[in-house]
């Protein structure tokens, strides 16, 4: 399991600064990484709560679609078995788990994890991440995007 001993300060001041200002601007989605910063919690980012809902949420105020780090990933296993994994990312604020390289494992997850109805905020978030797809061509000549370059350029 990968571990990262800096300070948060550190991690905030390096880190931090593109999820501070794509959080609350155009990002649909982000995906945290099965690693551990001791310095914020025990648990892997993707199974945090500190992260996801203290940080991400609340700190940065991001309102997009948090999707866990594969499942199947060998870092993923702290946290037990496939519906354990999925339950965990879940009880953090994931809203989605994928898992990418285990269909077996993804036959046990559906078999074992309780079903729950989709949350308001959670399809609200899907929907705005839906027909997001963008040429090329038009990403380069969008305003939003040259904004987001130019302000990625200053950080």
């Amino acid at each position: 399991m990968p571990v990262d001993k800096r300070p948060f300060k550190d991690i905030e001041r390096d880190d931090l600064q593109p999820f501070m200002t794509l959080a609350g601007a155009s990002m649909g989605g982000v995906m945290p990484a099965h690693v551990i910063y001791p310095a914020v919690d025990d648990k892997p980012a993707g199974f945090s709560r500190i992260w996801l809902q203290d940080i991400l949420r609340k700190r940065l105020k991001f309102d997009g679609v948090i999707f866990s780090d594969d499942l199947s990933m060998e870092g993923a296993s702290t946290a037990g078995g496939m519906v354990e994994r999925a339950e965990a990312a879940f009880a953090a604020g994931c809203d989605v788990v994928p898992v990418c390289n285990s269909p077996a494992s993804v036959d046990k997850l559906l078999d074992g994890i309780a079903r729950r109805p989709i949350a308001a905020t959670l399809a609200q978030r899907l929907e705005r991440m839906r027909g997001r797809a963008i040429t090329d061509e038009a990403l380069e000549t969008s305003a939003a995007y040259l904004a987001a370059v130019e302000q990625l350029g200053a950080a």
